[in-house]
């Protein structure tokens, strides 16, 4: 019977684990001698240490920024980091050479709602102007409303001219209208009185809706709440307050020494004159001063 024989296996198990022993002792041998190669020769940078500091800012720090705040409550905008810019210092206003002249003017109590009456030649059309409102065709922008003056700066060359209403022998000089028809029916007999014919006027008053719609007033509001007149703001050319000698920027204050200070206050003296004309007596104020028109209803 034969036995199988262990000891070739176990040989061969003894050589393997010999030759490991060896292997191992040849590495660590190679790694001693070259360890001193493998080793960094200087130390390490040094890391730099970091404290904690106070995180902490006065509001003086943010000084600049809540002093350019633009959505504060005064709502004022600053002025640039560099500082505010130096105001122009401008000439006295010099007399305009543009083709305009002035009408009349409108001075309020509140500058910003003063109006100027422009005639410009050049177009030959009559407008009106406010405070910081611009002259048509960009010729200026107007700065200041005066009694009998309007001063502006010229867009072209930036610098401040007036316009002034022409004076002879101290006052306002216009082309004064001794009895001239100006409308059939209707006769200048100065510069702000007029002759109206009874059948004419009938016949003007029958087509009333266009007669309203050839002119538009606006009321002027005073200081205290109350309308002062109402204001001529704009009108047609040829209409029939032309001929009647109203102008464009004219207040209407009273008729017959009523003060208009309602639209039904203004209708109510309306059917009293539509019932029993006479002579009719309307004062307004031109350019800043008070003036009358007399208008006298005749057969």
């Amino acid at each position: 019977m034969n036995s199988e024989n262990p000891r070739p296996r176990l040989e061969s198990i003894a050589v393997i684990a010999l030759l490991l022993v060896i292997g191992f002792a040849a590495a660590d041998l190679t790694i001693l001698n070259y360890r001193g190669f493998m080793l960094p020769g200087d130390p390490p940078t040094a890391t730099p240490v970091y404290t904690s500091r106070n995180s902490y800012f006065g509001k003086e720090k943010f000084q600049v920024i809540t002093g350019r705040n633009i959505f504060a409550r005064d709502q004022k905008i600053p002025d640039p980091l560099g500082g505010a810019p130096a105001k122009q210092q401008d000439d006295a206003p010099v007399p305009t050479q543009l083709a305009i002249s002035l009408v009349g003017t409108l001075v309020h109590a509140n500058p910003g709602r003063s109006v100027a009456t422009l005639n410009l030649r050049s177009k030959n059309d009559v407008v009106a102007v406010r405070v910081d409102g611009e002259i048509p065709d960009g010729l200026g922008t107007v700065t200041k409303i005066e009694r009998s003056k309007m001063i502006f700066r010229n867009n072209a060359s930036g610098r401040l001219e007036y316009v002034q209403m022409q004076e002879e022998g101290g006052a306002v000089g216009f082309n004064v209208v001794t009895a001239t028809a100006v409308a059939p029916g209707i006769t200048a007999t100065s510069e702000n009185d007029r002759s109206v014919r009874r059948d004419d006027l009938n016949r003007y008053l029958q087509d009333l809706p266009s007669i309203l719609q050839q002119a538009r007033a606006v009321p002027r509001i005073g200081a205290n709440g109350l309308i002062e007149c109402f204001n001529i703001a704009e009108m047609q050319a040829g209409s029939i307050f032309e001929a009647l000698g109203v102008r464009r920027g004219d207040c209407i204050e009273s008729v017959n020494g009523e003060k208009i200070d309602s639209p039904a206050k203004a209708m109510e003296i309306f059917q009293k004159l539509r019932n029993d004309p006479g002579t009719i007596n309307l004062g307004f104020e031109r350019g800043g001063r008070k003036e009358s028109s007399n208008f006298s209803i005749t057969e």
